[in-house]
């Protein structure tokens, strides 16, 4: 294969097991993307977190892969592939300790850090009403709402966006291909007609459970701050504060019910320093702070 810098990114990350760790790894061993392509399998075993199983996943793939043809199943999608290499990626997210080195965007990125709104795939009723208030009056003052299009409290936030005539991004833990969960299909439909949806997942890449950390992180990795609506002390949501925190980014969470399982994730990320959300003027004039 003969390509850039754009179409190597696009190349390896379609590989499983190839992330921007070891992309690093890889540039840095051989001096270019282009070399580590061609590369023997015993080079690549030379290199930091390539084992055996990934060599050989390397060396055995590579000869059926073509970035060209990726480029043409994005655009089928009516999307397009953003790698590290484009002036027009999200240079926000290069903030992250491993930046996703390729995005499958349907519609037009956010131009500006939004907050993210995420929450219980379950949400009680009152949880319900929460994000759509909250997130209808944070939209109406053109703040972008980022979120993981998932069941319950993600969609929601979406939809209440968009409701609002607002912008938002939906980060996906599939391919576009394969949308999960395949029931918001519409919903994509409709966000990436006026924002965003994007994944860092190839069209070769199956949905499974470790994408979602992946995809949490770029949530936060696109906001200003993250609302936890409603949440267990394990959870997706969780784990999207987490990434918030390690960024430095401020956490609000909506308390409730001390005997509420949906609100004991909520109510210790308040016990350990996120900030109350008890009404919609306490995001709002957080907002303004930041330049909203």
């Amino acid at each position: 294969m003969k390509g850039n810098s754009r179409q190597y990114l696009i190349a390896f990350n379609m590989i499983s097991g190839i992330g921007g760790r070891r992309l690093l790894a890889l540039q840095k061993s051989f001096g270019s993307l282009g070399a580590a392509w061609r590369a023997s399998r015993q080079a690549l075993l030379k290199v930091p977190g390539i084992g055996t199983k990934l060599a050989a996943n390397i060396c055995g793939q590579r000869s059926s892969i073509c970035p060209y043809q990726e480029e043409r199943w994005a655009q089928s999608l009516g999307a397009e592939i953003v790698t590290l290499a484009d002036p027009n990626y999200p240079r926000v997210l290069e903030r992250l300790a491993v930046p996703p080195p390729v995005l499958y965007v349907r519609g037009s990125l956010p131009q500006k850090k939004g907050i993210a709104v995420v929450g219980s795939r379950r949400p009680s009723l009152s949880g319900v009403e929460e994000v759509r208030k909250l997130t209808r009056a944070l939209a109406r003052q053109g703040i972008a709402i980022i979120s993981g299009m998932a069941r319950g409290i993600d969609f929601h936030a979406h939809q209440s966006a968009l409701n609002a005539a607002g912008y938002t991004a939906a980060v996906l833990g599939s391919n576009l291909g394969s949308l999960y969960p395949a029931e918001h299909s519409a919903l994509a439909e409709k966000i990436a007609e006026s924002g965003a949806v994007l994944t860092e997942f190839s069209s070769r890449c199956p949905t499974v459970p470790g994408n979602f950390p992946r995809r949490n992180r770029i949530i936060a990795g696109l906001s200003q701050a993250v609302l936890v609506v409603q949440a267990s002390r394990k959870s997706g949501a969780i784990n999207t504060a987490n990434w918030a925190l390690e960024l430095g980014l401020d956490v609000w969470a909506i308390p409730g019910d001390i005997s509420d399982p949906l609100r004991q994730g909520t109510n210790n990320l308040i016990k350990e320093g996120a900030f109350p959300a008890t009404e919609v003027d306490d995001l709002l004039d957080y907002s303004c702070a930041w330049g909203h």
